[in-house]
């Protein structure tokens, strides 16, 4: 039978996202206020490192998604608000963004209604951003040490349950 997840939900970010892996939104919310994260993996073994993942991140009016890679294909599309990208080009609600595994990206701005995207990794080991080791503002590097900390604790608590 399928699954229904409702945005206007409480908790519709973690409902998606299997037991296991919610520490992956518990750390965005961590780390980044307004923010959240919820992801749908694509199979049942959650440790398959292949099997594919949709996830939807909302980002808070404003904020910046840093530049960043992923270790797999992934496509967005943006489903409410915008998100400014390099250039100052504007993406609205039906506009795709593609990458190719290590391809970094960003950085991406909220509009002033924030963003909601739905990103679709073709690869579990691909979810978690690559901090670009090419970073020159220190906002962007100490975000992506930041988010690795708070990554590391948090499996860390959840494996030791």
């Amino acid at each position: 039978m399928p699954q229904y997840f409702r945005f206007t939900d409480p908790g519709y970010f973690d409902a998606m996202t299997p037991p296991e892996m919610r520490w992956s939104g518990a750390a965005t919310r961590e780390v980044m206020p307004g923010w959240d994260l919820g992801s749908v993996y694509m199979g049942d073994d959650l440790s398959d490192p292949e099997v594919p993942v949709a996830s939807l991140l909302q980002i808070a009016p404003g904020d910046t998604l840093h530049r960043h890679a992923h270790d797999c294909f992934r496509v967005e599309v943006v489903v409410r608000g915008s998100i400014t990208v390099p250039g100052g080009q504007t993406l609205v609600p039906g506009d795709v963004m593609v990458s190719r595994p290590g391809e970094f990206y960003g950085p991406h701005i909220a509009g002033p209604d924030g963003c909601l995207s739905v990103e679709i990794f073709s690869a579990a080991r691909g979810v978690h951003p690559i901090g670009d080791p090419d970073a020159e503002d220190a906002r962007s590097i100490e975000t992506a040490k930041r988010v690795n900390e708070v990554i590391a604790r948090l499996r860390a608590d959840q494996a030791g349950r």
